[in-house]
């Protein structure tokens, strides 16, 4: 599955309708992944960058694959998922039931390429 930079456009624009009314503390994205739509966010949003995970932030990141990731997130941020917003472009069904709040496409046994990979 091959995204194009129109599918992160309507990424943003659709993330920040759903998050601008949060009061959110800022936008964390997770390294290499989610730090391209991390700062296409903030700037969207006009809320700050943040350089760790912070309560009622936005975590991003590109895909929650095998869910590890955000699990830790999830773990690591006031012990509440319901304190971050968690949103991912792709998202596949895993083993650890993480689940974002929001993502664009979700995916089955295909590899996904993003723009920025090309």
């Amino acid at each position: 599955m091959k995204l194009t930079w129109q599918d992160v456009n309507n990424y943003v624009s659709r993330v920040a309708n759903i998050v601008k009314d949060r009061q959110l503390s800022g936008v964390y994205g997770i390294p290499r992944g989610g730090l391209v739509l991390a700062v296409m966010l903030s700037h969207k949003l006009n809320i700050p960058l943040l350089s760790a995970p912070a309560d009622k932030c936005l975590v991003v990141d590109d895909i929650c694959d095998s869910g590890e990731t955000l699990l830790h997130i999830c773990k690591n941020t006031s012990g509440k998922k319901q304190d971050i917003f968690i949103t991912t472009m792709a998202f596949k069904r895993n083993d650890f039931h993480i689940v974002p709040h929001f993502w664009y496409v979700e995916k089955c046994d295909e590899w996904v390429v993003f723009p920025w990979e090309e």
